[in-house]
């Protein structure tokens, strides 16, 4: 796993990864990047602060193919407990605790996601959106309330389950 250290105005930006947390080697952290406990990161997965921070709170699932970054002028932050689906896209962007993002989704500049969210696969979120605590985001709008939680908190559980039988796998 590519873990980059950068030089931003002089300093370095070391990625600071918990050691809790299983992190393929087939994924790239770059730069100015906390990850916490119990987040897995799956191959593919891009998380680069290099534009600003990118903060990642604790028990996230980062699937296959997702790219998370930063713009100029804005810092990435992420809460505990959430899913990102295969191949999302997340950019400059706060999003809180409990939710999903969906495969194949994108989340722009000065996103902001609340609480239980769902923001369904392929959709888009515009710059400067928000999506309420326990609302859902399908296609390019807002649509409702979020009363899959249950459901996704079983997938959160099976792929954690799953990097942990990796990490184990490879004694780490």
């Amino acid at each position: 796993m590519p873990i980059i250290t950068i030089v931003k105005k002089d300093k370095e930006r070391v990625p600071q990864i918990d050691p809790s947390c299983w992190i393929s080697e087939g994924a790239w952290v770059i730069g100015d990047v906390k990850i916490g406990p119990e987040t897995v990161v799956y191959q593919g997965a891009i998380i680069r602060g290099d534009f600003g921070k990118v903060k990642i709170g604790a028990n996230n699932v980062i699937q296959d193919n997702v790219m998370i970054n930063t713009a100029e002028g804005f810092k990435t932050k992420i809460g505990d407990n959430n899913l990102f689906g295969f191949g999302c896209l997340v950019h400059g962007c706060t999003v809180g605790n409990n939710s999903v993002v969906g495969i194949g989704a994108t989340l722009m500049t000065g996103v902001k996601v609340g609480n239980d969210c769902l923001v369904g696969a392929g959709a888009f979120v515009k710059m400067n959106s928000r999506v309420p605590d326990g609302k859902k985001w399908v296609g390019q709008e807002l649509k409702g309330e979020n009363k899959a939680g249950e459901m996704w908190e079983i997938g959160r559980q099976t792929w954690r389950k799953n990097a942990k039988m990796l990490k184990e796998a490879k004694g780490a």
